[in-house]
């Protein structure tokens, strides 16, 4: 579990960075092609004239779309998982059922702070006080 606790301010980034993925990708839009091409004039006399054509080529289109819908799929599916993983901390945290202990694994993981910082948050000068509850929890689920 101390693994999975670990990973909580990485999840949240993460998460950011496939939403940000996720936006790119349903900003690109359809390729608008053009070119010059040479012809003649339907009727005589037949001269030579020069085209411009434009248009999207679709069979390209529908390849590149087929590959984003199933990155965005991909993206999508990585980003339940990661989400499912953040929850499953926080209910892990939230069910804590002493205060003190669910307070310094909410600020230690949740919050991201010192050992430091969450002592003085919970009234104590010294770091190891937090660090040992945090311990000796985490050793109470192990037996």
């Amino acid at each position: 579990m101390k693994e999975l606790l670990k990973q909580y301010n990485d999840l949240i980034e993460e998460i950011k960075d496939l939403e940000r993925e996720i936006e790119r990708l349903e900003k690109l839009d359809l390729k608008h092609e053009k070119d010059k091409v040479k012809g003649s004039n339907p009727y005589f006399p037949y001269q030579l004239r020069n085209f411009t054509i434009e248009g999207y080529n679709i069979l390209e289109e529908e390849k590149i779309n087929n590959r984003i819908s199933k990155k965005k799929n991909i993206l999508y599916k990585r980003k339940s998982e990661c989400e499912d993983l953040k929850l499953q901390i926080e209910e892990f945290i939230f069910r804590i059922p002493d205060s003190r202990t669910r307070r310094v694994f909410h600020y230690r993981y949740i919050d991201n702070l010192s050992w430091q910082a969450i002592a003085i948050r919970i009234g104590k000068t010294h770091e190891s006080y937090p660090r040992k509850i945090h311990d000796r929890y985490l050793e109470s689920l192990g037996k």
